[in-house]
């Protein structure tokens, strides 16, 4: 087994973070990837990055000169994953962090999707997003009827993506629908249906994917 790489990250400044995520190499797709983040143990302050989260979902445009689509897509893999203790997904459950401050952190991806998915369409990583982020509850890690967070936070999540699914792109729409059809929160069938009435022109194929999202039964 590859011995693991301890960082500390938490004195970096947001540029510092940035690059952290950001600044990697990307081999060719006909190379053996083995991404650099499972080999990494994080030492970091939860509320400084959660704070860095926040800034960078609100103004997320400066990315694209900064940094190739290929860095982007990689970062934003990093970003939602499991993989690293400082990761989004994981630092919205860090009971470290206040949970109202957590809460505008999942609000402030609605920014990103406007500001930067809805422009630059990135391969996989705008897409799963929602996957990483609301799949406890599909697969029943996570359930509603114990309250608490497992409630709060689905209603957070749930409000975020219905504001996602009305914006004017349909790859961010396709995005939010991936995210409804995991979190299983009790209102999507409503909230689906009204997406429906109101985008009549849909293809069929993406008709069939809201449906199939109403019900739960997304990949």
């Amino acid at each position: 087994m590859e011995e693991r790489i301890q960082v500390d990250v938490s004195q970096y400044s947001f540029d510092e973070f940035i690059s952290f995520l950001f600044a990697r190499g990307v081999p060719g797709k006909t190379e053996e990837y083995d991404p650099w983040y499972f080999h990494v143990e994080v030492t970091f302050a939860p509320r400084r990055v959660c704070d860095y989260y926040l800034q960078l979902f609100r103004q997320p445009e400066f990315l694209l000169k900064r940094f190739s689509k290929d860095q982007i897509e990689e970062g934003f893999w990093v970003i939602q994953g499991p993989n690293l203790d400082c990761s989004v997904s994981r630092l919205i459950w860090n009971a470290d962090v206040e949970f109202p401050v957590r809460e505008e952190c999942v609000r402030t991806m609605f920014d990103l999707y406007k500001r930067l998915f809805a422009v630059e369409h990135l391969d996989s990583s705008a897409q799963m997003w929602w996957d990483s982020i609301c799949y406890d509850w599909h697969c029943g890690n996570r359930n509603r009827d114990r309250g608490g967070e497992d409630l709060e936070m689905q209603d957070v999540i749930f409000e975020t993506l219905s504001r996602i699914l009305s914006l004017g792109s349909e790859f961010c729409q396709r995005a939010a629908l991936h995210g409804l059809g995991h979190l299983h929160h009790p209102e999507t069938q409503e909230l689906v249906d009204l997406y429906l009435k109101s985008h009549l022109s849909l293809s069929e194929e993406s008709r069939a994917y809201a449906l199939a999202a109403a019900k739960f039964e997304v990949l």
